[in-house]
């Protein structure tokens, strides 16, 4: 199976690892309304990135890598977390979500904690766990930003040519990386 969003490909890896087999059983599907799991996302048709679940509802969607122990968890770098994050919010983005989250869960961790930008969640808590999901659309929440800076009663921003040309400026950097 493919499914196609420019730039994006996500295909699913036909066999399934035994290590995997725990992350399946601990799920929690309750809130979502499709799961597929060993996916293979492809820029295209390059850079390929795995994800070992992806979770999805009509609003938002989930990306999981699984780790099977502390010590392979431990090999991933935080950077490539963040990376890969990034990647997760922009897939979002090309198959039309507006709210997203990559999470890493890890068996034989106690508790949570942070891998780069992105929440490292223990396979033991998987079974309860309800996503708490970001925004997709990094222009739309930096356009909010700006609005509730100069709506504000309370303590007001001052507004001036110079700060208003770098905020567009701003602005213009993040729709254009967005749109390569």
């Amino acid at each position: 199976m493919e499914l196609k969003a420019e730039p994006y490909t996500l295909k699913l890896r036909p066999d399934v690892q035994k290590s995997e087999l725990s992350l399946r059983s601990n799920l929690n599907l309750q809130w979502c309304g499709g799961v597929l799991f060993n996916v293979m996302a492809f820029k295209n048709m390059a850079n390929k990135v795995e994800f070992d679940a992806v979770l999805w509802n009509n609003e938002a969607i989930l990306f999981i890598e699984y780790k099977d122990s502390p010590s392979v968890y431990k090999n991933l770098e935080a950077k490539r977390a963040q990376q890969i994050k990034g990647i997760s919010r922009n897939i979002a983005r090309a198959f039309g979500f507006r709210r997203y989250n990559f999470i890493i869960v890890v068996n034989g961790i106690d508790q949570r904690a942070e891998k780069g930008t992105a929440a490292v969640i223990p396979l033991n808590e998987l079974a309860g766990y309800m996503p708490e999901f970001e925004s997709a659309l990094e222009e739309l929440d930096y356009i909010n930003w700006l609005l509730s800076k100069y709506d504000r009663q309370e303590n007001p921003a001052e507004f001036t040519r110079e700060l208003a040309i770098k905020e567009l400026k701003t602005l213009h950097d993040k729709i254009e990386q967005s749109n390569k």
